[in-house]
């Protein structure tokens, strides 16, 4: 029993006491014998806390590290490897609320956390402000948080969080039983982005110079040597800015971050501006994805040294890449999407949605689409849909305009 969970224990009880009316009345008639129960009353009582003395050892209460920054102990963070369970409940919906009030899920995926973004002007300069809504083990709910950043493990378990006005020189490992941070990781290059890894036992924490969420003409230009053109006859197009400068390997069961690992910020270009590193499929290296870009992703060793492909990769064309079997490959955005076979690049189906953000099962896709009808394309929600486009079953309510400030932006997470 977490704490959480103990404290609405007790609130439940202290609201089942009941006060008798007349006990203004005792109290008085009682007065006079006061003195003669004063010692009973003090024995009962010092027996009353032996009890509970004995009693709250049986309740297992986590203890929480100090702060790796505090120069207290050596923290302990109880992970441990991820591994992906069957559910009971296989489809989680909420029809009613957009944003989502109730956990969403679907198959081997949930929404672990969701966005809601505006912007704002920092020193004359148009930034994305984020506010996070985690969700909250507990009551199967999400609420609203004050980090800047936050991306949740495998498992629903723990989560990283950045604070606000990134980058910032510490990662929080946050308890999503507790909504406590069980240790705090400082690093000596500020971080703008985090991710877990396959296992949920490392993360590689992306670093920038400035802001990786300014807009892109706020960003400039980069001075990277020019790279030749696209196709005879045709300029060099220009290349956006970005402020990272490498990344770090952090071990979460000690809250340690290694050394920083400096990357080129030239290597690999044009993209957005915030540029995060995440995780190869089997852990062994970092990359960055360019599925939106005709050029080839980005690999690196866990020292910072690019690296090659890994033997047998197939190149994501959308955020739910290729199945958990690594049989089909979930196709580009854009009304219909599409499901090719790996082996064969045979079309498989196509489905009525915008996107496919993740994989549920072998057979079933999490994708923007319409839960009902939708005045434009940006008039979307979550949607299950089949492989073979049938079958969608509507798990949002649908945002009204994506594209607008406000709008709610879902994270999913294996759970």
């Amino acid at each position: 029993m977490t704490p959480r969970m103990l404290k609405q224990t007790l609130e439940e009880w202290s609201r089942e006491v009941h006060v008798p009316a007349d006990l203004a009345g005792r109290a008085l008639r009682r007065r006079s014998r006061l003195r003669l129960t004063r010692f009973a009353g003090a024995v009962s009582c010092a027996a009353l806390v032996a009890a509970v003395a004995l009693l709250v050892p049986l309740v297992v209460i986590p203890r929480f590290a100090q702060p790796a920054d505090s120069g207290g102990a050596p923290v302990v963070v109880p992970v441990e490897p991820y591994r992906q369970t069957a559910h009971a409940q296989d489809v989680l919906a909420d029809m009613a609320s957009s944003p989502p009030k109730k956990m969403i899920a679907a198959g081997q995926v949930a929404v672990s956390a969701y966005y809601t973004w505006r912007w704002r002007t920092v020193d004359g300069r148009r930034v994305i402000d984020r506010t996070w809504y985690v969700l909250d083990q507990v009551t199967q709910s999400y609420k609203k948080t004050q980090w800047g950043w936050a991306e949740v493990a495998p498992g629903l378990r723990w989560a990283a969080v950045l604070e606000k006005d990134l980058p910032v020189r510490r990662i929080g490992i946050l308890d999503m039983e507790t909504r406590r941070v069980r240790a705090w990781v400082p690093v000596e290059h500020p971080v703008g982005g985090v991710s877990w890894s396959p296992d949920g036992t490392r993360l590689v924490a992306t670093a920038y110079d400035k802001s990786p969420d300014l807009h892109q003409s706020a960003a400039g230009r980069e001075t990277c040597p020019p790279r030749a053109p696209a196709s005879p006859g045709q300029p060099h197009p220009g290349r956006i800015s970005t402020s990272r400068t490498g990344f770090y390997i952090v071990d979460v069961a000690t809250a340690t971050a290694g050394r920083f690992r400096a990357v080129d910020p030239c290597r690999i270009g044009p993209g957005n501006v915030r540029r995060d590193f995440r995780w190869s499929d089997d852990g062994t290296l970092v990359w960055e994805s360019r599925y939106l870009m005709p050029r080839p992703d980005a690999f690196y060793d866990l020292e910072g040294r690019p690296h090659e492909a890994p033997d047998g990769y197939v190149a994501p064309e959308s955020k739910a890449g290729v199945s958990p079997n690594g049989r089909l490959l979930a196709g580009r955005d854009g009304m219909p999407t599409k499901v090719t076979e790996v082996a064969t690049g045979k079309v498989v189906g196509r489905q009525q949605v915008l996107q496919l953000l993740a994989w549920a099962d072998n057979r079933r896709l999490v994708g923007l689409g319409c839960a009902g009808r939708c005045g434009n394309e940006f008039t979307n929600g979550l949607v299950l849909v089949d492989v073979d486009g049938g079958n969608a079953v509507p798990l949002t309510a649908n945002r009204k305009n994506s594209q607008q400030p406000g709008s709610w932006e879902p994270v999913l997470t294996p759970r």
